[in-house]
Formats: C-alpha cells, structure tokens, sequence
C-alpha cells in the first residue's frame, strides 16, 4: 500500500490496461466514515470484490488482452493460484512487478501523501512486509522489478537472417492432400523457416490428416505455427467451454471424434500455437498474422487483444480494401503485413504492395497459398490447386451461415412454413429506411430447408431503379456497366416462385406458400400450361437445382398500373437454389421455353457501349415513352457480369402516384389537391364528382378502370 503501483500504472499510460481491487471496492460502496474521523475505502466487500475482479479478468483474457491487476496480493494463495489456472487455459504468461525493495520508511511516507480515504495504517503496511518476507512466490511467475517493465513489453522484431528463406503457408482448412502436394514438391529444409498463418481445420473433408500432419510437424524447431479463428473455436470445444457449434466445426468434430482423436491431443497442438510472428528478414520487417490489421501501432504489439490478430480488424464482410489502403497509407517504413482469414472479394495474394493475403478459398477448390521470402529481399509465390474437397458440403456450409447471418439481421424477418422450410424476407423497416446490406438484399423470396441445409427455391436479390441509389445513378453505372446491356420488358404483375418439394411442385409469392397470392399463382399456372410444359418445367427445375420466376399478371383480382386485357404468367428466369446468386443465361432460357412453347420475357434491346447506354435511357425517360404503340412499366437492365437495375417509365409513375393519391383521397374523403400538376387536378376534380361522401372500399377500386373513365370524360379538358 503506497508504494507506487498505481502512480507506475498512470506514468506509463497503463490505466486502460489495468483491473483495480480499490477502484472495484469503489463501485460497491463510496468512502466510509470511521472511528478515527475520517473517510475510508470499506473492506467488507472483499469476496465480492474479488470474485468480480476474476470475473472481468477471464473476460479479458477470453479475447487474449494485456491485463494489469492492480492490488497488493499480500497473500499468494488465492488470487496467484487463480491466475495460474487462467493462464494455463488462455495461455498467459505471468509476471509479478515487485515493489518490496522500497523502504518501510519512504512507503510510510507516500502511504500519508495519498487521498486521505485511500491512507492505511503503518500496521497495516509492517504486516504486509511480514507477510512478503516469509510467502514463495510460486514458480509460473516471473519476477520484475519496475525499472525492467519495458524489457519484457517491446515493439522489436525477432531476427530471423539465420534462415535461408522463408515460407509462409496460408489458410489450409483441413485441406491435406494441396498441403501434402505443396511439400512433396519443395522438401523440408533446415536452413528455411517455416510459418503458418491459421485456419488449419473446418470446411475441408481431410481434417484429421492435416491434424494428424501438422501435429508432426510442431517438433520442428524451425516452423512456426499461428492461431486462427476456427483453431480458436476448436481449442473451446476441446476444454469443454461454450461455444457456438456452426456448420464448419460440427463436421471438423464429427471427423475428430470418428478418429478417437482425444480432446487433450487438441489441446496439446492449440498450446503450440502463437497469435502473430513480427520479423525481421534480409532488410524487411514482416508483420505476420491470421487476420490482418490496418495499422502498426504506436504502443507495443503486445498490448493489442489476440482477437485483433486473429479475426482481424472489424466485421468479416467488410471491404478488406480499407484495410489494405489504410495499411499502405500509415506504413510508410516498407514495414510488410501478410495473413489469411479472409479474402471477401477474391483478389490476387500481391494485389497491395505491403498487404499480401494468402487466404485462396483452397476449402471450396480453390488454391493453397504459399509465399517464399529470400534472401535477396523478393518473393516467390506458389498455387496449389485443391482437387479434394465435396462440393455439396461448401454448398450447405454456404446455408448454414447464411441462415445464421440472416437471423441475426434485426431488419429480416424469417416465417415458419412447416417441414423445416422457412422464408426469409427484409422488414418493411428495412424497406422504408432504406437498410440495404448484403443480407437485406438476398433476403427477397428466399426459402431454406434449415435441417438439410438446402435452398428450396429463391428469388432474385433485391435490385434498384437508376438513381434510387449512389450506386445505381447514372454517372456511377457509366463506369460500372459490363458491356453488352440487356434491357428487357418489365412486366407489371407480382412474382411467382416455382420450385419443387418432395417431388411435388412448391409454388410461393413474397415470403410465403399459402395465401390469396399463391392461389391466383397457381390457378393462372395450371389454367395456361398442359401436362407436358408442366413435367418439363419439374424435370428442368429438379434436375438443374432451380427456381423457376414468373411475373403473373391478372387483371381481375390484382390490377396494377399498366392495362392487361387476360391473366397471364411470363417465366423470367431461372435461378440457382445456391447461396450465390446465378442464373442460367438468357439464350438457354429461350431454347427450353421455345421447345416447350412458355411465354418468356422479352428481350427489347440490347446495348453494345456507353454512347449508345444514354441514348436509350434518355428515349425511355421521355414524358409519352411508348413501346410498339403501348404504354409500359419499364425495364429491367443487365449487364454482362449479371448486375441488375431497373428503370421506370414516366407514364408509370405518374399513375402510381395517383393510384396513391387516389386511395388517400377516398380514405379520407378529401380531394383537395396541393400540385400545380394540372393533370393531378384534374383527376382529384373527377375522383371528387364520382365519390365525394360516399363509402368506398378501397380494396374494390381499381386505378385502370378509374383511369380509362377519366381520361374518355375528361382528359380533353387538360391542355
């Protein structure tokens, strides 16, 4: 007590790395009065204040994070053999900082310059000396005096100009036999040092004998082996902790367990493994990591959290580019980062010049990354195609972390449809805030089998209008545009998603397979194709692992803007029940619904270069845009690498803003409006004269009817 600890922690900046037994003394109870008329810390909390402190103290060191325990510890029995064990499962090392050299006397001395509730008796003090002078420290602990703090805390990296080269080995997820290839090919070699960068299991189908492997391989002093994040979830299972079981892992564990590999043989490997290797080799520094970070920073690697190094920086989905620019950005000294974990967007392993990533999607046929430094300063890179993995399996790993991501998105809403098939659609709040993420869009008429990890059927991703969005406004889509653009007719009816279940045909519209919609879906389907269109569309749709999307169009019981004389379904296309969105192309699409005579959607223009782009799009947006004499909705636009975006006619629009002016109007029995849009006017004047203070059900109104009457009576009256 007053010997310096805290007044230590504060001039080295340690305070946001520092757990306090006084501080959490402090957060039970506020100073006491005493006996001796004045204010002091209590300490009849003790128990809780201990069992509080260990309590944050494991949640710190669950992320792997540089922690300070600020108290005297007096007594080792308790508090040192708790640390001991966390150390041992979180794979700490443990210093003890010892301030007992310092006089009784200079204690005696700061201990009365202190606070005065934070002043202890000289008892007190004489007791705790009695008590250091007789107690061992225990043996997991290192002993430091404060002047040798910064020795052990040090941003310098290790020299590693011994070895011949370097050979840095990238994601392998249970991959053995691209592993196995890459060393029969370049044998080990002494002279070189050897680092893995993590992610050694999960997602490939040979993971106990890349265990199997790997564990041999630890002997050797000369490789290095990094923790991943899936290395990080396995060490859990394997000392019985909680842990989410996802896809990847159930299959690593059922492929363990079938092996008899014991629980203590994972935790022997994961006790092998380091969070980073920080070198120096042939003039470079190489920061080595699983998951990347966008910066060196200015206090030692040490007191950043393993989870930074091993996760990375930030949600696993977001643009890896940020990280790579603000890395080159700030590292200015040639200092080089190389790691794995993720490679959201598939570049090349040198795409950055100081950012290199050997994460090569080797788990779904992809390639193992392997990066070679030598001792002239340059780098060979090596592939190794993976030949051995199971496509299903990446397939239904895909759903399951799908549907994982989906239900945790707040602005998607999933429903139960029986049979373990659910439906996943985004809210209307993410519809009316305009929340639009990588799971808001997919999340648009998808339905998955959640036990079989299978896409029953699904939908398009949601796509926009030309200038609804940043991305989608006419000076981005010049620099984004494939081409050739397709336009194709945009029909004004609802969706109808054909799918197939159990050998039987699987009809939905929107989030669901029951409900008035569904009916006029099916009735239309069965009313317009025969026997044999309907057989070939089953046989197409199982056979190709396909939804089947229609745009069904009835007049009677759900009109629209544009006029339609009969019901009709139109196929659109065919997409892929799998997690990424594919489609197959156009001209297979008219050859099947040619053979089999199904109305498709029709292909009006096609765009060969920009000039030619903004000409159409101009023409389209004309005020009287008309197609072969005939008002329509618009277009749906495509380009070469399948992005899609629409664009609206100005006659639609119009009208479906007056179909909303309409409804408001007879809702509220108010027709007054506040356009100068004469033609706006003119149609509440009419809607005023028919309706004005009578009852109206608005689900029985329809605009098309309502527009033919006005425009037949009273359109001439609108110059």
């Amino acid at each position: 007590m007053g010997c310096g600890k805290s007044t230590f922690i504060k001039e080295h900046n340690l305070e946001k790395f520092t757990l306090s037994s006084d501080q959490i003394r402090l957060m039970f109870n506020a100073p006491q009065m005493n006996i001796k008329y004045y204010e002091e810390i209590p300490q009849f909390n003790n128990k809780k204040v201990w069992e509080l402190l260990y309590s944050l103290l494991e949640e710190r060191m669950k992320k792997g994070e540089f922690t300070i325990i600020d108290a005297v510890h007096a007594h080792y029995d308790e508090s040192l053999i708790i640390y001991k064990k966390l150390a041992e499962k979180y794979r700490y090392r443990l210093y003890i900082l010892d301030f007992t050299n310092i006089p009784k006397e200079v204690v005696y001395e700061r201990n009365l310059t202190r606070e005065r509730y934070k002043i202890v008796p000289n008892e007190a003090i004489d007791n705790a000396y009695k008590i250091f002078s007789k107690e061992k420290i225990p043996s997991s602990f290192k002993i430091i005096k404060p002047e040798n703090f910064d020795n052990i805390i040090s941003n310098i990296p290790k020299n590693f100009d011994n070895y011949e080269k370097i050979h840095i080995i990238g994601d392998i997820h249970g991959c053995f036999s691209a592993l196995k290839q890459y060393f029969e090919e370049n044998s080990i070699n002494k002279k070189d040092a050897y680092i893995f960068i993590g992610d050694y299991f999960d997602r490939g189908i040979e993971n106990y004998k890349t265990f199997k492997y790997l564990t041999e391989l630890t002997i050797n002093e000369n490789m290095i082996f990094l923790v991943g994040n899936h290395e990080d979830k396995l060490y859990k299972y394997a000392c019985d902790d909680d842990f989410k079981m996802d896809y990847d892992i159930r299959n690593t564990i059922l492929e363990f367990e079938n092996n008899n590999l014991k629980k203590s043989e994972i935790r022997g490997f994961y006790k092998t493994l380091s969070q980073i290797a920080y070198i120096n080799f042939s003039g470079n520094t190489y920061l080595i990591s699983h998951g990347g970070i966008p910066y060196i920073p200015e206090l030692s690697l040490d007191f950043y959290s393993t989870n930074s190094f091993i996760y990375g920086i930030d949600k696993y989905d977001v643009d890896i580019d940020k990280i790579y620019n603000d890395f080159m950005e700030k590292e200015k000294n040639k200092i080089y980062q190389i790691h794995g974990h993720r490679n959201f967007n598939k570049i090349k392993y040198d795409k950055y010049k100081y950012s290199l990533n050997l994460e090569g999607d080797v788990e779904n046929g992809g390639c193992l990354r392997v990066l070679t430094l030598n001792k002239t300063g340059e780098y060979n890179y090596t592939e190794i195609k993976n030949k051995v993995y199971n496509p299903n399996l990446v397939e239904e790993t895909n759903v399951y972390n799908l549907v994982e991501q989906l239900q945790k998105n707040k602005y998607v809403f999933e429903k139960e449809l029986g049979n373990n098939i659910f439906s996943f659609n985004f809210s209307k709040e993410a519809f009316y805030n305009r929340v639009w993420d990588n799971m808001t869009t997919q999340a648009r008429g998808l339905f998955i089998d959640v036990k079989n990890y299978k896409i029953l059927a699904r939908s398009y991703n949601k796509f926009f209008n030309i200038n609804e969005r940043k991305e989608t406004k006419i000076d981005e889509l010049e620099k984004k545009l494939v081409f050739p653009v397709k336009f194709y007719l945009k029909y004004n009816g609802f969706l109808g998603i054909l799918s197939v279940k159990n050998n039987q045909l699987f009809f939905a519209s929107k989030s669901t397979n029951t409900g008035v919609y569904v009916e006029y879906f099916k009735k239309i389907f069965y009313e317009e194709f025969n026997s044999k269109q309907i057989e070939a569309l089953k046989d197409k749709i199982i056979n190709d692992n396909i939804t089947a999307v229609f745009e069904v169009i009835d007049p009677i019981n759900d009109p629209h803007i544009i006029e339609y004389k009969e019901p009709k379904i139109v196929l659109l296309d065919m997409i892929y029940n799998t997690t990424d969105y594919n489609k197959i192309s156009y001209d297979n699409l008219i050859k099947f619904t040619r053979k089999y005579k199904i109305e498709t959607k029709e292909l009006v223009y096609t765009i060969y270069d920009l000039e030619e782009f903004k000409n159409i799009y101009e023409t389209i947006s004309l005020e009287n845009y008309k197609l072969k004499d005939k008002y329509i909705e618009g277009f749906v636009i495509e380009d070469n690498n399948n992005f899609m975006v629409k664009i609206k006619t100005s006659y639609y629009n119009k009208w479906k803003n007056l179909r909303a002016k309409m409804e408001n109007a007879l809702k509220n029995n108010n027709f007054k409006s506040k356009s100068e849009d004469k033609l706006e006017i003119s149609f509440m004047k009419y809607l005023q004269e028919k309706y004005e203070n009578k009852n109206v059900d608005i689900k029985t109104t329809n605009i098309i009817i309502e527009k033919n009457e006005f425009e037949k009576n009273y359109v001439s009256t609108i110059k």
